[in-house]
């Protein structure tokens, strides 16, 4: 059996880290404030769908509308293993038409065959065209009497405002490394799944990205792969995790300016056959772990390092990792891109004294424009005066800044930078 499917939650205590969403939902049902539409949000995996089958077994629970469904009558059962005739799962991406809204508007106005409510579930509502929403909206505007709806989306920016107006919006959260790791490990226990120690887990939930479903699907996926005990080496194996040493070495070579030994390493990633998605979701991590060793903040593998780099340095780092982010998603040869931006780190120090001259230049030798005391209307001829002025100083500002680049290019020539 699928274990994402087996260990899915079943009830609002199984819920983690979503302690908003969970006690919001049961007060409603324990006070019968039960609104007419719902919108979970939030990345893959984490549990959406999930939740509105618990909050539509509370509604339907054969002991009464509740805040803990018992899982044992027959409508929770029903409802789990999706087959309850009055809660209606729809897939928004392959059931986004008009026509396919206007069977659900039709299908609404009956009453509930076996619970108090019915309860339509839409995944991926985002995925409706504008028509759709439009004659949903209808419906939510005059919602029918015990019909509930439930929406579920990662995209919650592309479902209109006045669709998410008429609904309680809860912003579900991507789950913690520490809830993913025990959680892995109470499984692990029960199916008798081996791994060489915590940091398996550990970087199985890196990997999930705060998804348990993802983390579950991986750890089964690492235990058919391993055909035995999972080791580290199979996780990234599996993951397209780059090893740590590898960035260590870059962040070693942009210590020593040592732009060969940066390009050999990228050279070796692609032979690898690492992808440049990997590489830079890797590079970013790195650098998180990199930022927390210099403050201090934790101790890891980058932490001796760390003490190389100083604040600015790491700023620019980050700034450059964005940069090569932008340029490369939609590269058709994003190899050069990644050249291109890691070289430029060799080069922070260059790019710091630019800003610093620039700096300079401003507070030095450009005096602001002096805003005259107007008392009485400006003629023509003082007005076009204090424009004159203003592209004079702008021309000077220029002329300047291009010296400061031409210098740092002479440093750069005589010492061999470049």
């Amino acid at each position: 059996m699928n274990l994402a499917v087996k260990y899915r939650p079943k009830t609002f205590k199984d819920v983690v880290n979503q302690k908003h969403a969970v006690i919001t939902l049961q007060n409603a049902l324990a006070t019968l404030s039960i609104a007419s539409a719902y919108m979970f949000t939030g990345p893959r995996g984490i549990g959406k769908t999930t939740l509105a089958r618990i909050f539509a077994k509370g509604l339907n629970c054969e002991k009464g509308v509740t805040p803990d469904p018992c899982g044992v009558c027959e409508n929770c059962k029903e409802i789990e293993e999706s087959r309850n005739v009055d809660v209606l799962e729809i897939d928004g991406a392959s059931n986004r038409g008009i026509d396919q809204i206007r069977e659900l508007r039709e299908n609404v106005r009956f009453i509930p065959l076996k619970g108090r409510y019915k309860v339509i579930i839409i995944d991926e509502v985002h995925m409706l065209t504008q028509e759709a929403f439009n004659a949903l909206l209808k419906t939510l505007e005059e919602p029918p009497k015990n019909v509930v709806f439930i929406f579920a989306t990662t995209e919650p920016n592309r479902v209109p405002d006045t669709v998410k107006s008429r609904t309680l919006r809860f912003d579900l959260k991507p789950l913690e490394k520490p809830f993913i790791v025990e959680r892995l490990k109470k499984i692990a226990e029960l199916e008798n799944i081996n791994y060489e120690s915590e940091e398996v887990l550990e970087l199985i939930a890196e990997a999930s990205t705060g998804g348990m479903r993802d983390a579950i699907s991986l750890l089964e996926q690492a235990s058919i792969y391993s055909q035995g005990t999972i080791t580290i080496e199979k996780i990234k194996e599996l993951t397209g995790l780059l090893p740590t040493e590898i960035y260590q070495e870059i962040l070693q070579s942009i210590i020593d300016k040592n732009p060969k030994k940066i390009l050999e390493i990228v050279e070796q990633v692609v032979a690898q056959g690492y992808s440049f998605e990997d590489f830079q979701k890797g590079f970013v991590k790195a650098a998180e772990s990199l930022l927390k060793a210099f403050y201090g903040i934790e101790h890891n593998a980058f932490s001796p390092i760390a003490s190389k780099f100083n604040e600015y340095q790491i700023l620019f780092l980050l700034r450059v990792l964005k940069d090569m982010e932008l340029d490369t998603k939609s590269a058709t040869n994003p190899k050069i891109f990644v050249d291109f931006h890691l070289l430029r780190l060799t080069k922070i120090q260059s790019e710091l004294e630019l800003i610093g001259n620039i700096n300079y230049i401003d507070t030095n030798f450009v005096s602001p424009v002096a805003t005259p005391k107007v008392t009485t209307e400006p003629s023509y001829a003082e007005v076009e005066a204090v424009i004159q002025n203003s592209n004079s100083i702008k021309e000077e500002k220029n002329e300047l800044i291009k010296y400061a680049i031409e210098k740092l290019k002479l440093r750069e020539v005589s010492d061999g930078s470049i």
